[in-house]
């Protein structure tokens, strides 16, 4: 169970950082210091890895919850009505299933935020950018998070007797 739970967990923190790259690239090619000063343009990179740093520390958070979230569910779905017979059915449920933990994620934080005291505000950008994100990280981490549930029939044992190292001296 916990490798199917890490599994969904590295996939709804790392994969939503992803998104602040086209806003980042776009901002680059409009950079019109990036064409007229070569020291400015050795520094693409480190500002693109500072860009998605940002990025991961931002969606961190939710993105740890979520993905806690969806392994549990995925691992519930699985204990009580075992694997989906096809990839569409297994990608709706990982869907689903993500779309869910996006859905849990969205109300622990506004819970957090109300109970704090602070001014309750519903951003619905975020809201839904979590909830779809959710949805997408869900289709990607089933496949592997059911492969790391299913559980594997036993390898064969080699008798020790019989070879070399355990003595066996026949030819």
């Amino acid at each position: 169970m916990a490798d199917s739970v890490g599994r969904c967990v590295l996939v709804f923190v790392f994969l939503p950082t992803l998104v602040a790259l086209p806003g980042w690239l776009r901002y680059e090619a409009s950079n019109p210091l990036n064409f007229a000063d070569a020291m400015v343009t050795l520094f693409i990179p480190i500002r693109g890895l500072r860009a998605l740093l940002n990025a991961f520390q931002a969606g961190m958070d939710a993105g740890l919850l979520s993905g806690l979230m969806d392994g549990l569910l995925v691992y519930a779905w699985f204990s009580s009505r075992g694997d989906v017979a096809t990839r569409r059915q297994r990608m709706l449920v990982g869907a689903s299933l993500g779309a869910a933990a996006g859905v849990v994620a969205v109300v622990v934080v506004l819970a957090i935020q109300a109970f704090r005291g602070g001014q309750l505000v519903i951003p619905l950008v975020p809201i839904a950018f979590e909830i779809g994100s959710g949805a997408v990280c869900g289709i990607i981490a089933i496949p592997a998070a059911v492969r790391l549930l299913t559980v594997r029939e036993s390898l064969p044992t080699i008798d020790v007797s019989r070879t070399r190292a355990g003595g066996s001296v026949s030819g």
